[in-house]
């Protein structure tokens, strides 16, 4: 009786032992340092979201978070990286609108971002805003658009490269506007706001980074629901006669395909609760991001859905990459 006890107790004690390290397991993320990779360079607004998050979510699961850049490919070169990545958790890609906009234009991608990437977080969305020269002399958008449509092509615009977020908005409000523009792509953001503001270009949509008037250039409208706390005299698109014009910049992060569903979970209840801290809000805020939280689920549907929206205006607008 006495071997049958102690039998029966060890027995006891493996499968408690056993039965709270599965409990214990999901809990017990992250054990290293994560890394959110970015895939445009430092500095870059998607960079500096990356590292407001990265800050406040280092402590919530007190684990050191690490930004690497892999800039290039309009940011297709780190998410094949991270598409490809082990499937723990600890390689996570921090994404915004490219990856939905690159399948459409990209055609030799080495990943498939709808079979290989999978939605665990997403952090808000900035509007944009459409900017002129004020050497083009035009006040209003209802006059640019006026003048675009009975001067076609004449208007030019930069962008930050072919395919990128601002090249792909223009080309939406052309179909939206009924006009006809002209592209100049530039190597980056900062080189194409240099080219408006030095008068190489007539016009620049953008996401909002606050400077909405000088002596050099004029914010006509912003995209969103409500005007800017960072540039309250400007009129939304809506507001102007064009509610279906709704691009804006957002923000997230995803993850290889098959990652374990509680890793997942834990990134997104930590990630919505970085974007309730006060401090996140503020900085969010100053950079004109507005903070919004989605289920890993709804971040999904989502992307899939702005993907749809991007084959369509693509086909539509005739855009490639060559």
């Amino acid at each position: 009786m006495k071997v049958k006890n102690v039998v029966h107790g060890l027995f006891g004690a493996v499968l408690a032992l056993t039965m709270t390290s599965v409990v214990a397991q999901p809990t017990s993320y992250p054990t290293k340092p994560i890394r959110f990779v970015v895939g445009f360079s430092a500095g870059s607004s998607i960079d500096l979201v990356a590292r407001v998050i990265a800050d406040k979510l280092s402590t919530e699961l007190g684990e050191t978070i690490i930004v690497e850049n892999k800039s290039g490919a309009a940011g297709n070169i780190a998410a094949g990286y991270v598409a490809h990545a082990a499937k723990d958790g600890y390689t996570l890609l921090v994404v915004a609108n490219s990856i939905a906009i690159s399948p459409a234009i990209y055609k030799d991608l080495d990943f498939d971002p709808k079979k290989d990437l999978a939605a665990i977080a997403y952090f808000g969305i900035a509007p944009v805003d459409l900017k002129v020269n004020k050497a083009l002399k035009i006040d209003t958008l209802k006059d640019l658009i006026a003048y675009a449509k009975n001067n076609p092509g004449k208007l030019n615009y930069s962008s930050s490269g072919v395919g990128g977020t601002p090249h792909m908005a223009t080309v939406l409000f052309e179909q939206i506007t009924g006009t006809k523009l002209m592209h100049i792509p530039y190597k980056g953001g900062g080189d194409a706001l240099a080219a408006l503001m030095g008068g190489q270009v007539n016009m620049l949509i953008n996401p909002l980074l606050g400077n909405a008037n000088s002596d050099k250039i004029k914010t006509l409208a912003i995209t969103g629901d409500h005007r800017s706390p960072l540039t309250p005299d400007v009129p939304t698109f809506k507001e102007l006669g064009y509610p279906e014009y709704d691009v804006g910049v957002y923000y997230g992060i995803v993850g290889p395909s098959g990652m374990p569903s509680e890793v997942v979970e834990k990134l997104n209840r930590s990630v919505n609760s970085v974007l309730k801290n006060p401090a996140t809000i503020e900085k969010f805020t100053r950079s004109g991001v507005v903070p919004q939280q989605k289920t890993a689920g709804e971040f999904q549907s989502f992307l899939q859905q702005d993907m749809l929206r991007w084959q369509r205006v693509v086909k539509e607008g005739n855009v490639s990459i060559n």
